[in-house]
C-alpha cells in the first residue's frame, strides 16, 4: 500500500492544536540543550582564548611565590639554562590613576602590567587599535585597553598619573589596545608599561601584591580548583653562580617570567633544568595546560549543571512526544484497522507512526535549533564571566547546532518506538469494534522510560565539560538515577497518592473528585508518564533552589565567622605596619574599636599550593571570630599573637591529613624550612584559591614568609558609634588609596553573583516544567477524548457543565499535587547528594530547606496542572448530550 507518507503528514494538519504543542514541546527541549551545549562551548573556547592571551606563545611560566618577587638572579639563571629561547619577566601591580578630566572622580582601580618591550612580542600579541607600541624599558609611556579609554575618557597624548607606593608615577599614552587587554578579572581596565617604569611603582615594596594575573582583590576569594598545580623550589643547597643583575630587568619584585623554548627542545629537560638551577628563592611553576586545567576546574561544576538541565528539558520533551503520538494511535485504532483490512501491513502501519515523530521531530528541532540560538546569546549575556573566565559569545558553530538538531530528532523518534508498536499490533478485526482498546500496560511504558533516559543521558553527556573529573560525571549520572528512580515511583504511588491528593478536593467536590479519580486510574500508564514529566521540572527546580539556599549560607558564612569588622578597607599593595601605617589613624577615631590588619599569601607544603592568612589572635578572640573543631580557642589565638603556630580549617587538615599537634614543614621567604605547630583546628577561615586559608600570626608571616604589610584593614565600630565614624573611616582610606567594603556590601555582591547564576539555572529548569504543562494538556485532551460518551452519559443524567469541566481541572490538580510530592521528595534528594559531594564546600553550614522555592514549586505544579487543564475542561464541557451518545 503506496501513499501512507502524506497520509501521515496530512493526520498531523488535521489536528493543528495537538501538533502545535507537541512542536512546542520539542522546540523547548532541543532549544534548552542547544543552549546549554553552545553555552559550554563557549566556555571552553573561552578559556582556550584566555590562556592564549595570559601565555600567548610560553612553554612554561614562572611565578613569585612571595612578596618579594622573583629576582633578577632568577631571571638571569632561567636564560642561562640549555633549550630556553626567549625570556619574557613581567611586574602586574594594581593601583588607582589619580582625576584625570575624563572622570573626576576616583575610579576603580588598574592593573599595570611591566614588560620588556624588547622581548615582549616574541612571546605574545599585543594588537593596537591606534598608536604606536612601546620601544624602550625604561620610558614613561603607557598603553591602555579600549575599554578604559572610553570608560575614563582618556585618549592618545593623555598624561596619566600611577599612584605608587613610593612618588605617583606620570607616563603618556601612546597606544590603545584592542579588547580588555592581557588580564582576566580586570574588568579591561589595564595599563601596560615599560618594566623599569612598572619597577618605579613598588619602590621599596618589593613584588607581589596578592593580585596575579587570573587573581581577584584581596578577601574576594577565588573558584575552588581555579589554581593550577604548583611546584615550590626545594630550600636545598645553592646553585651554580649566577648574576645578580640583568640589563633592563629590576633586581627584584618582578612577578612572572615567561619562557619560550627552542625549536626541538626537550620540555621535560628544560623544566627539570630550570627546577635545579632555582634552588635559592621559592617560586610556582606552571605550563600552559596547567593553567587551562586551573581554568576548565573553575568552571566544570557550571557546565556540568548546564549540561543536567538540557538534559532533562530534553527528556520532558520526549514525554511530551510520547503521549502525542499514543493520542493519536488511541483515536486512530479503528482507522488503522481499516487499514489493515484493506492490505496494509504492519510494517506499513509501523512506517506510518515512525513518518509522523520524524516530520514533528524534524519541524520541531529546527524550530528549536533558532530558538536556542538565541537563548544561547541571552544566556552569555547575562553571565559576561564565569570565575575568572570571561564568556564573550556561545559556540553555534555547525558541529553544535548538527548535535542539538540530530538529539532532538533522536529523542522523538525514540519516543515514538512505544506508539509505533502498538499501532503496528492493531488487527483487521479492530474495524469492527466500537472502540479500540488504546491502553499500554504500565511495564511497558516503564520500559520505555528506561530507554528514552538511557538516550537522554547520553544526549546530556554531550553538554558536559570536557576534562570533567570522574568524580563529577559520576555526580551528573548519580542524579539522572534519582531522576530515574522518581519517575520510575510515579505508577507505584499514583492511585495511593491520588486518594490523598482528592481528599483536599472532596469537600466540595465529592464527584468530581470521584470521577476524575477514576479516569486517572483507567490508564494509569499514560497518566504517570505525564506525572513523571512534571516530577522531572519541579525536582530540578527544588534541588536547585536548596542548592542555591545553601551556597548563599556557605558563600556569606566566612564574613560572620573570621572577618573582625564592620566592614574591610582594601589595599591595592601590601600596607606596611609601621609607624605611617593608617592602622594608627583609624583607631584614633573616635568610635573605632579597633582597625585589625589582614594578609593573604603563599605557602607550599609537601609539593601543595596553600594560602596562608596572617590575622590577629586577639582580635579575632575579642570578636568571638572564629568556630574551632579542634583545640583550646583561648590558647590556640594567643599561641598565634606569639608566632610559631597556625590554625588550620577543617577542609585542609583532612585533606593533608592533619591533627591537633601536627607540624607543618613550609618554605620560607629566605629558601630554609620553616616548621609550624597546628593549635586548632576550625570550621572555616579567609577563602581562597583551593580551599580556605591556613592561619597564622603576624610575627610569623613577616619574619618568616616575607609578607610585606597588610593587604586590608577590618574596621570594627563601638555600638552607638557617632555618625562621623565612618566618614572619617571614609577620608582616611581615600587618602590612603584604600577601597571601603561594609560587609553587607560584600555579602550582597556575593548573593547577587550566585543569584545570576541559579537565575540562569532556574529558567532551564522552568523550561522542563513548561514542556510538562503541554503534556497535561495532552493527556487530559486524550482522557476527554476517549471518555465523550461517558461525558455524554453524565449529562443526560444531570451533570452540568461547569460539572463537567470541575472534573477535568480536578485530575489535573490531582496529578499536579501527586507530581509535587515526589518532585520535592526527589528534588532534596538532588539538593542533599549535590551539596555533599560539593567538596566540602559548605561544610559546617546547616542544611536549610529552601522554602520560597518549595512553596514555587507548589504553585507551579498545581497551578500550572490546573491552568493547562483549562483547554480540554473547555472542550469537555460544551461536548452536545446527543453527539455524545451517538459517539463511538
Amino acid at each position: 500500500m503506496r501513499g501512507l507518507a502524506p497520509y501521515a503528514v496530512r493526520s498531523l494538519r488535521a489536528r493543528p492544536a495537538r501538533t502545535g504543542l507537541t512542536l512546542a514541546g520539542i522546540a523547548l527541549g532541543v532549544a534548552v540543550l542547544l543552549a546549554g551545549l553552545a553555552t559550554n562551548g563557549g566556555i571552553e573556547a573561552s578559556i582556550d582564548r584566555t590562556v592564549a592571551l595570559l601565555v600567548g606563545r610560553a612553554d612554561l611560566r614562572i611565578e613569585a611565590f612571595t612578596e618579594q618577587g622573583l629576582s633578577a638572579r632568577t631571571v638571569a639563571a632561567i636564560e642561562q639554562t640549555p633549550g630556553v629561547a626567549v625570556v619574557a619577566p613581567a611586574i602586574t601591580r594594581r593601583t588607582y590613576l589619580t582625576p584625570t578630566a575624563g572622570r573626576p572622580d576616583l575610579a576603580p582601580p588598574v592593573d599595570v602590567v611591566g614588560i620588556d618591550p624588547d622581548v615582549e612580542s616574541r612571546v605574545r600579541d599585543l594588537v593596537l587599535a591606534r598608536g604606536s607600541p612601546l620601544l624602550e624599558a625604561d620610558e614613561a609611556v603607557a598603553l591602555i585597553t579600549d575599554r578604559l579609554a572610553r570608560e575614563d575618557g582618556i585618549d592618545l597624548g593623555s598624561d596619566l598619573t600611577l599612584l605608587g607606593v613610593g612618588e605617583p608615577v606620570r607616563v603618556r599614552v601612546v597606544g590603545i589596545l584592542e579588547g580588555d587587554g592581557p588580564i582576566i578579572g580586570s574588568a579591561g581596565r589595564t595599563v601596560i608599561v615599560p618594566i623599569l617604569t612598572a619597577d618605579r611603582l613598588q619602590s621599596r615594596t618589593g613584588g607581589g601584591d596578592g593580585v596575579d594575573d587570573g587573581g581577584l582583590p584581596p578577601l574576594e576569594g577565588t573558584p575552588e580548583g581555579a589554581s593550577p598545580s604548583a611546584e615550590s623550589a626545594s630550600p636545598t643547597a645553592p646553585g651554580p653562580a649566577t648574576p645578580d643583575a640583568v640589563a633592563g630587568v629590576p633586581a627584584t619584585g618582578i612577578s612572572r617570567v615567561d619562557v619560550v623554548l627552542a625549536s626541538g627542545a626537550d620540555p621535560v629537560a628544560v623544566t627539570d633544568a630550570i627546577e635545579s638551577a632555582l634552588v635559592f628563592e621559592p617560586y610556582i611553576l606552571e605550563r600552559p595546560a596547567d593553567v587551562a586545567a586551573g581554568l576548565r576546574a573553575s568552571t566544570s561544576d557550571f557546565r556540568a549543571t548546564t549540561g543536567l538541565l538540557a538534559a532533562v528539558a530534553l527528556f520532558a520533551g520526549a514525554f511530551l512526544i510520547a503521549n502525542t503520538l499514543a493520542m493519536t494511535v488511541v483515536e486512530r485504532i479503528r482507522e488503522l484497522g481499516l487499514l489493515r483490512a484493506a492490505g496494509a501491513t504492519r510494517a506499513q502501519i509501523l512506517r506510518l507512526v515512525t513518518v509522523q515523530a520524524v516530520a514533528l521531530g524534524i519541524v520541531g528541532s529546527l524550530i528549536g535549533v533558532v530558538g536556542g540560538s538565541l537563548l544561547s546569546l541571552a544566556i552569555v549575556s547575562s553571565l559576561r564571566s564565569i570565575g575568572s573566565v570571561p564568556v564573550d559569545r556561545p559556540d553555534l558553530s555547525a558541529a553544535v547546532l548538527a548535535v542539538a538538531f540530530a538529539a532532538g530528532l533522536a529523542v522523538t523518534v525514540l519516543a515514538a518506538i512505544d506508539p509505533a508498536r502498538r499501532a503496528a499490533a492493531v488487527s483487521p478485526v479492530e474495524a469492527l469494534r466500537v472502540r479500540g482498546a488504546g491502553r499500554g500496560r504500565v511495564a511497558t511504558r516503564i520500559l520505555w522510560l528506561v530507554a528514552v533516559l538511557g538516550l537522554v543521558a547520553v544526549v546530556g553527556s554531550l553538554a558536559l565539560p570536557a576534562g570533567k573529573p570522574p568524580e563529577g560525571s559520576g555526580r551528573s549520572l548519580a542524579v539522572y538515577a534519582l531522576l530515574l528512580a522518581a519517575v520510575l515511583a510515579a505508577p507505584v504511588v499514583l492511585v495511593p497518592l491520588g486518594g490523598v491528593a482528592g481528599s483536599l478536593f472532596r469537600p466540595l467536590l465529592r464527584l468530581e473528585e470521584r470521577l476524575a479519580r477514576a479516569a486517572i486510574a483507567r490508564d494509569r500508564g499514560r497518566s504517570s508518564i505525564t506525572v513523571g514529566a512534571l516530577i522531572v521540572g519541579l525536582a530540578m527546580i527544588v534541588a536547585l533552589g536548596a542548592v542555591a539556599t545553601n551556597a548563599r549560607g556557605a558563600a556569606t558564612a566566612w564574613l560572620d565567622d573570621v572577618v573582625p569588622g564592620d566592614e574591610v578597607l582594601t589595599a591595592i599593595a601590601p600596607v606596611p605596619l609601621d609607624e605611617a601605617s593608617p592602622e594608627v589613624d583609624l583607631e584614633a577615631i573616635d568610635g573605632v574599636v579597633r582597625a585589625s590588619p589582614i594578609a593573604t599569601f603563599n605557602l607550599a607544603h609537601s609539593g601543595q599550593r596553600l594560602t596562608g592568612a596572617a590575622l590577629v589572635g586577639a582580635d579575632l578572640a575579642d570578636d568571638g571570630r572564629l568556630r574551632f573543631v579542634a583545640g583550646d580557642r583561648n590558647d590556640a589565638l594567643a599561641a598565634l599573637d606569639a608566632g610559631g603556630v597556625a590554625i588550620v580549617p577543617r577542609g585542609v587538615a583532612d585533606r593533608l591529613g592533619l591533627v591537633l599537634d601536627d607540624v607543618l614543614a613550609l618554605p620560607a621567604s629566605d629558601g630554609s624550612l620553616t616548621e609550624l605547630r597546628v593549635v586548632g583546628i576550625v570550621e572555616r577561615s579567609l577563602p581562597a584559591a583551593g580551599g580556605d586559608a591556613v592561619i597564622v600570626g603576624w610575627p610569623a608571616a613577616l619574619g618568616w614568609f616575607g609578607v610585606r604589610g597588610a593587604d586590608a584593614f577590618a574596621i570594627r565600630y563601638a555600638p552607638g558609634a557617632p555618625a562621623g565614624a565612618r566618614t572619617a573611616v571614609e577620608a582616611i582610606a581615600t587618602e590612603r588609596a584604600l577601597t571601603v567594603n561594609p560587609i553587607a556590601r560584600v555579602e550582597g555582591a556575593l548573593t547577587t553573583a550566585l543569584d545570576r547564576v541559579f537565575g540562569l539555572f532556574d529558567l532551564l529548569a522552568f523550561a522542563a516544567v513548561i514542556v510538562a504543562a503541554l503534556g497535561i494538556v495532552n493527556t487530559l485532551s486524550m482522557d476527554v477524548w476517549e471518555r465523550v460518551r461517558e461525558i455524554g452519559v453524565l449529562r443526560a443524567t444531570g451533570m452540568t457543565r461547569r460539572q463537567v469541566w470541575r472534573v477535568v481541572v480536578v485530575e489535573a490538580g490531582i496529578l499536579g499535587i501527586v507530581a509535587v510530592v515526589v518532585g520535592v521528595i526527589a528534588g532534596l534528594g538532588v539538593a542533599a547528594l549535590l551539596i555533599v559531594t560539593a567538596g566540602g564546600s559548605v561544610r559546617g553550614v546547616p542544611f536549610e530547606l529552601p522554602w520560597p522555592t518549595l512553596a514555587l514549586a507548589v504553585v507551579l505544579g498545581v497551578g500550572l496542572a490546573m491552568l493547562a487543564a483549562a483547554w480540554p475542561a473547555r472542550i469537555a464541557s460544551r461536548i452536545e448530550i446527543a453527539q455524545a451518545v451517538r459517539s463511538e
